[in-house]
């Protein structure tokens, strides 16, 4: 989330600088002082070694260095890059002391900090206040917030809160009914025979033993799986030619974390109530974007086991008037992948949200600068160390990154129409996914070109995201034509997004009203190449000459897919063999008439199309290097 207070440790706290305390609340007026009762922080501390965790990240892609897969455990991050253990057991001892719970992960990056209001006050030196805007109400603090003792804390997320920040990168159309129908969406199946997942089921490579995890945007229900693979016919072909049933599980794993202090923050989810009017946690429906996420990855990976990550803290009760609590999921991703990264189950993450570059916490006070101790680029390089490869959507957005979220302008943003990309889709250490159109029939035939997903058939639906961050340094490995600038380039690759050719979806089959649908986005997309990126770890992990270049007890493990994308890209003969590139189309958007900074589906979308990017032969800002072929793409990785 954005709005992060930055404290760079040591410094007497009248020094402390919080970022975006002014451009969040700008434009807003005053509702008066607020009644939150609970409230929570995420709390980032200073590394030991920052620059060493990136350093070591970049390393372990990097087929030509000595550490090349060489991995890290949980505790090594910890204990070579983390906070150093007198600053982390200093911050908790801080806190505690004021009355506040304490969470804790065994990477020792980040603290998550709740308790009453009164004491949350108490210890930032602040009081809060409810703030209204155009797009709705948030809280924040009345003065400067402060640590009446130097603390080694970079940054304290969510202390400016707006439950709307945060976007998920899926579009849905609502569900018709129980008993699928074409019109509802491609079914697996048909995915599978045209980007070739098939021909890697027929070579033996299905997922086995590899865990895919989901970073959970909302809550799931084991009956709409079921529902999917028994109604949509989903399965795969083994080595012997014969159609097989999907044989995996989705298993959710609650995010908790390990050093609870004063009895810690995060609880068990609620239970799943179906289609619902009013808050958590007696109001608690499906959200269309988790189910995207572990329906997809589960179908094209029918043999790995989909860990579903979901994070909900009771605390937060506002009520109904400012809508800013209990909270799950959308608002809690920081905790569900510091889980993953405590843990250490997940191979694979996929993660379906994002927002802004400029509002997030990769730049720095000018949100123009690379903050490289913020939370999310410090999580996405430890994913890196522990060698799990994450795929992020790219965004719904098209070129216009900046309509989201709907904050107004500030230092590194003129306007809601500026050209800017989504986090944490830009990071170094993640694949960014984008989308295209892909008009396939019923037996997975091709019926017209494939493009990008951009006007040409958006009817106001969106386009993929993509662009050239304003501050994060273009990685090592991102080279090849059409690659330009000092930045990074988003995304690297793409699969099938426009929900023209989205996908089916089953969602609160349990419930009346709910049932099948389609949807599309790059929600769709990231999940399709987080599954096929599984059956390449299968391959990996059958093959003794690919286990060798690995270490420790995951030696299939290759971390960041995007080094291996780049390296197929910029050698000739495998190229054309594993990727088509995508030539057509454009990714500008037509935002809505009557609320100009709102990307996405409306009733009255503007005929007036903001400017994108134009794809082309080679890299393009649109749909990267294109789009993979599953068969081919194991063959150019594992040489199998």
């Amino acid at each position: 989330m954005p709005q992060n207070p930055t404290n760079q440790g040591g410094a007497a706290p009248s020094s402390t600088s919080f970022k975006y305390l002014a451009n969040a609340l700008k434009g807003t007026t005053s509702g008066g002082p607020a009644q939150l009762g609970t409230m929570k922080v995420d709390v980032q501390m200073n590394l030991r070694d920052v620059n060493g965790l990136h350093a070591y990240a970049a390393a372990v892609g990097d087929s030509s260095s000595g550490l090349y897969r060489k991995f890290l455990t949980p505790e090594e991050i910890g204990s070579r890059f983390g906070a150093t253990d007198a600053d982390y057991n200093a911050a908790i001892a801080y806190f505690t002391a004021e009355g506040l719970q304490v969470t804790g992960w065994k990477q020792k990056s980040v603290l998550r900090v709740v308790g009453p209001q009164d004491k949350m006050e108490h210890a930032f030196g602040t009081t809060f206040a409810i703030y209204h805007s155009a797009k709705g109400d948030l809280y924040g603090p009345t003065a400067l917030p402060h640590f009446s003792k130097p603390l080694a804390v970079h940054s304290v997320t969510q202390i400016v809160y707006n439950p709307k920040w945060m976007m998920r990168n899926s579009i849905a159309i609502p569900p018709h009914g129980t008993t699928p129908a074409f019109n509802f969406g491609i079914p697996p199946q048909q995915i599978a025979g045209a980007f070739d997942y098939t021909g890697a089921y027929a070579a033996g490579y299905t997922g086995t033993g590899i865990n895919i995890g989901i970073i959970g945007t909302g809550p799931i229900d084991p009956r709409d799986y079921a529902a999917f693979n028994s109604r949509l016919v989903t399965g795969y072909y083994d080595s012997g030619g014969t159609f097989q049933r999907t044989a995996n599980t989705i298993t959710q794993i609650n995010a908790t974390g390990t050093a609870n202090v004063n009895g810690g923050a995060l609880a068990t989810p609620p239970p799943v109530t179906g289609p619902c009017s009013g808050s958590l946690p007696a109001c608690n429906p499906e959200d269309f974007e988790a189910q995207i996420d572990t329906q997809q990855t589960a179908a094209l990976a029918p043999t790995a086991n989909v860990l579903f990550y979901l994070a909900y803290v009771p605390h937060e009760n506002y009520g109904t008037t400012h809508d800013f609590g209990p909270r799950e999921g959308i608002s809690e991703v920081n905790d569900e992948v510091q889980q993953a990264i405590n843990d250490n189950l997940a191979d694979i993450l996929s993660l379906s949200y994002g927002l802004a570059e400029q509002y997030s916490d990769y730049t720095a006070l000018d949100e123009t600068t690379y903050d490289p101790n913020g939370t999310e680029p410090v999580q996405f390089a430890m994913l890196q160390a522990l060698g799990v490869a994450v795929f992020v959507s790219s965004g719904d957005a098209g070129a216009q990154g900046c309509a989201r979220p709907y904050a107004g302008t500030g230092p590194g943003v003129s306007g809601p129409d500026q050209p800017c990309v989504s986090a944490p889709a830009v990071d170094q250490n993640v694949t960014s996914v984008g989308g295209i159109t892909a008009p396939i029939d019923e037996s997975s035939h091709k019926i017209g070109p494939y493009t990008t997903w951009g006007v040409q058939t958006e009817r106001g639906f969106g386009a993929t995201g993509g662009g050239i961050s304003v501050a994060v340094p273009k990685p090592a490995y991102q080279t090849g034509p059409g690659i330009t600038g000092t930045k990074r380039n988003q995304p690297d690759a793409s699969l099938d997004a426009d929900p023209a050719t989205g996908v089916t979806v089953a969602v609160n089959t349990g419930f009346a009203g709910g049932g099948f649908g389609g949807a599309g986005g790059t929600s769709v997309a990231a999940p399709e190449m987080a599954a096929m990126w599984a059956l390449v770890l299968d391959a990996c992990k059958k093959t003794a000459a690919c286990t060798a270049k690995g270490s420790g007890p995951k030696p299939y493990r290759m971390g960041n897919a995007a080094p291996a994308f780049y390296k197929i890209y910029n050698d000739a003969a495998m190229y054309p063999a594993t990727f088509l590139d995508i030539v057509d189309g454009n990714n500008g958007v037509r935002p809505c008439s009557v609320n100009p900074g709102q990307v996405g589906p409306c009733p009255n979308p503007s005929p007036t199309i903001d400017p994108g990017f134009n794809a082309g032969k080679g890299y393009d800002l649109t749909t990267g290097i294109g789009v993979p072929f599953a068969r081919h793409l194991i063959k150019s990785v594992v040489g199998v």
